[in-house]
């Protein structure tokens, strides 16, 4: 069958919803009805469909590389040893909770503030973090250093809103929460007596190797867990009421706070911030505090917070960053709470596509370099490179064409878009990963040590020129970026393939669907966060007041019409949480629609002729609704709704299309049917 017939398959249609009344049901309900969300999802639609392809390809791959006996230090090898431990249920069982016990002992023996600060300090080395959030990226005031950006943080719940809603369904999930805390708790409580009595018994027979246990497992049943874990969700709850929202957290001028070490002091002088930033191994004068108002309450709840919670905190917040290394108690207890409850999953993933996800998180470039051998072809690479420059002169002209905009800021637009680079398919040298250890010993031991090695190699680069080659997504995933930071756009390999990209197919398809996406993520440099940084990835406010407030005029019509839109009974999408994305698509189509028309108005008459029935232009369009077709439960629905700053699918497909007038010209859709709105209400930003 050829391309163009395979992109836009009529038959996944719904011809009894009109066009002009949900082009998302219309184009997508024939799919929706035969393709329900599998037990071990929380959601299912197209992104997914090429994962679950891409997971099969790179489920061969590491199965075949840890038969094998590859060079030590290879990809194959530490890819291969990494998936082996991983896979070995036995050997995980077996070990229990021993590989922590190093972790465990020293939380059982803290006796104050200053023993749970050097605890949090080396938790942050192995990829815990308790109390706040810790990253690095290019300095927002000079983009060719590195700067630490330490975050608000803490929390076991998916963000603060969880802990302040006062409504019957956050707080019977709130209730939800404190059971699972305390069962892990009993879990991880369990696990250390019985080691601890392994541990009695090697030395009374006096074996070599005593087994390692904390020497203070805790004794107390169920009553003691739940104790111990409603004090959690009390301190995480003090946390939360000093935190920011989803939506807050998007501000840029809010979060991007300079603070040298004298300055660190004061938000938390009991706690010595600058010294303990410094004993993490930082060499940089200054570091970033997203929410300066977090670190001062942090200070206070951790003097005012007894220390047994503390202890407490940090076990809970160590067990639920390695549940899936551990046996198979603490995995499932994490899967019924935060994938059933949370996320709507039925059924856990098998082992080895949790496996698979685990060896992205750690050694994501390694896995890449297996895939991008054997999954991507240069001709694909070479055509998105040609729509990525269609699409960055599209936004050139839509820069130039825009009537609301001064020519001095239009100048400056123009030039932070002649400042954008552009990475497809993979990384031209990949990340080293010779200092890492990956052996058949344990699973959580190489966790373990990936997760040090990474902490290592970001502290190693402060003070270094920022390496604008590296990638901050491995090739393999689907989806893609624009880094404000380094004015920047990349996409993997992972998503250049249908129906996001045909290499085969007409341009109206492509167009509508990676080029698209591409202008999305052109567009992301100029919506409300992108548009504060300049060609260079600098936070420079290069915009006339009277522009930048009609931007926000323009934008916050976008916000209004998100706000109204109600997914489920009662719940409605965050108008101001989703405005970037929904800004990216909005502006995407705009210029991927541009850009189609010049390309076809380059090929002649006979590129205009219809295919399968649908002209260019309504291919165009069909294309981007088939993208995005998802179904959901309803749990996952809550939750992106409240956390995710995308918009589900359907609004993220009608919304944008009803504010076009070349989509209802496309369809032949009369104004105020609810896909065309009417002048006075639609949104026109680019």
């Amino acid at each position: 069958m050829s391309g163009p017939a395979r992109a836009i398959d009529a038959a996944l249609f719904d011809t009894e919803t009109a066009a002009s009344d949900d082009f998302y049901r219309h184009v997508n309900g024939g799919w929706l009805d035969a393709n329900p969300v599998p037990p071990e999802y929380g959601a299912w639609g197209a992104g997914h469909v090429v994962h679950e392809r891409n997971q099969e390809i790179l489920h061969r791959l590491l199965e075949e590389a840890a038969g094998r006996d590859d060079p030590k230090g290879s990809a194959g090898q530490k890819v291969g040893d990494y998936f082996a431990t991983a896979m070995d249920e036995a050997a995980i069982a077996a070990a229990g909770v021993r590989p922590l016990a190093p972790y465990l002992a020293r939380i059982a023996a803290a006796g104050s503030v200053d023993d749970v600060r050097e605890l949090v300090r080396d938790l942050q080395r192995v990829g815990v973090s308790p109390l706040h959030a810790l990253g690095f990226a290019p300095d927002f005031e000079d983009s060719e250093a590195y700067l630490v950006y330490l975050g608000q943080g803490g929390l076991g719940l998916p963000e603060r809103d969880y802990y302040t809603r006062e409504d019957e369904q956050s707080e019977a999930l709130r209730r939800k929460y404190v059971t699972h805390v305390a069962r892990q708790l009993a879990n991880l409580a369990a696990h250390e007596a019985g080691a601890a009595v392994a541990a009695q018994a090697a030395e009374a027979a006096g074996a070599d190797e005593a087994a390692e246990a904390s020497p203070a497992a805790a004794a107390a049943g169920p009553a003691a867990a739940e104790e111990a874990a409603e004090a959690i969700l009390a301190f995480e709850t003090r946390l939360a009421e000093a935190s920011y929202t989803a939506a807050q957290l998007r501000d840029v001028p809010l979060t991007m706070n300079r603070h040298d070490f004298a300055a660190l002091d004061e938000l938390m002088p009991a706690f010595g911030l600058s010294g303990y930033v410094r004993d993490l191994g930082v060499t940089s004068a200054s570091v970033n505090v997203d929410n300066p108002g977090f670190f001062r309450a942090l200070d206070v709840a951790l003097a005012e917070t007894s220390v047994e919670t503390l202890r407490d905190y940090l076990r809970w917040h160590l067990v639920r960053t390695f549940a899936m290394s551990l046996t198979p108690g603490f995995e499932n207890e994490a899967f019924d709470f935060y994938g059933k409850t949370l996320g709507g999953q039925q059924e856990m993933k098998p082992r080895w596509k949790r496996a698979l996800a685990a060896a992205s998180t750690d050694i994501g470039e390694l896995v890449a370099q297996l895939y991008v051998e054997t999954a991507f072809s240069g001709q694909a690479k070479q055509r998105c490179e040609e729509m990525v420059d269609h699409l960055l002169a599209a936004m050139g002209r839509a820069i130039r064409r825009v009537d609301w905009m001064s020519d001095a800021t239009r100048e400056e637009a123009l030039r932070k878009l002649g400042g954008f680079t552009y990475k497809i398919g993979y990384p031209d040298a990949w990340r080293d990963y010779g200092e890492l250890e990956v052996a058949r010993d344990s699973f959580a031991a190489n966790r373990l040590r990936s997760e040090a090695f990474e902490l290592a190699r970001q502290l190693g680069r402060l003070g270094r020129p920022v390496d604008r080659t590296e990638w901050e997504m491995p090739a393999h995933i689907v989806n893609a970026y624009y880094h404000p930071l380094l004015n920047e756009i990349v996409f993997p390999a992972g998503i250049l393939q249908p129906p996001f990209f045909y290499a085969d197919a007409d341009d109206a398809v492509n167009y509508g669907a990676i080029g698209a996406i591409i202008g999305h993520e052109i567009t992301h440099g100029f919506d409300d966060e992108g548009s504060h940084f300049d060609a260079s990835g600098q936070l420079r406010d290069w915009w006339a007041e009277a522009d930048r407030a009609e931007f926000m005029r323009r934008a916050e019509v976008l916000v209004g019409q998100f706000d109204g839109y109600e997914v489920l009974d009662g719940l409605h999408v965050n108008g101001q949480l989703t405005l970037g994305e929904n800004i990216a698509d909005l502006g995407g189509l705009k210029i991927a629609h541009d850009a189609l028309l010049e390309a076809l108005a380059a090929a002649g008459p006979a590129a205009r002729e219809p295919i399968d029935g649908f002209t260019p232009e309504q291919r165009f369009f069909i294309s981007w609704a088939t993208v995005w077709r998802t179904n959901y439960t309803d749990e996952y629905l809550h939750l992106i709704v409240q956390s995710d700053p995308h918009s589900p699918a359907r609004a993220r497909v009608n919304e944008p299309l009803a504010n076009l007038p070349a989509f209802a010209a496309a369809f032949g859709i009369d104004g105020g049917s609810p896909m065309a709105r009417d002048t006075d209400g639609r949104a026109d930003i680019w």
